[in-house]
């Protein structure tokens, strides 16, 4: 690309964190979860693979959305062929508002995975304001 693209830069800062909370995640998958997950019951082992799939696959879907948004702001995609993507439709299929919020099993989870749901969760909520907010000024 041979001229300087203005990407927007709340977009920019926010697929740099999700960038950065997915290294996290794997980091942990593969450093710490192994020792954590053992002192744990079989109930609370099977609820921490579950928070670090719905993460993994909540931050991947913010991820290829925000990619979008990128891709748009440099002119590499029309906002008619991102709409026309299933990264474009954010949230369309997430059942997250139908699970119950389970805070003790939650806090039975130890305190380095707690703290990942959390920024995965204020970070898939941001995306989500952000893809309504596109989606209201049509764009």
């Amino acid at each position: 690309m041979s001229k300087a693209v203005s990407i927007n830069p709340f977009v920019e800062k926010t697929y740099q964190d999700t960038y950065e909370l997915l290294v996290s995640i794997r980091d942990y998958i593969s450093g710490p979860m192994q020792g954590e997950a053992e002192v744990l019951e079989a109930p609370d082992q099977l609820r921490l693979t579950q928070e670090l799939s719905r993460m993994t696959r909540d931050l991947t879907d913010a991820m290829a959305w925000l990619m979008m948004q990128k891709a748009i702001d440099a002119g590499e995609l029309s906002q008619e062929d991102a709409d026309a993507e299933p990264a474009g439709k954010l949230g369309e299929n997430s059942d997250e508002a139908d699970e119950p919020e389970d805070a003790e099993g939650l806090a039975r989870l130890p305190l380095s995975v707690r703290s990942l749901v959390d920024r995965s969760r204020r970070i898939c909520a941001m995306v989500r304001q952000m893809a309504a907010d596109s989606n209201k000024s049509g764009n």
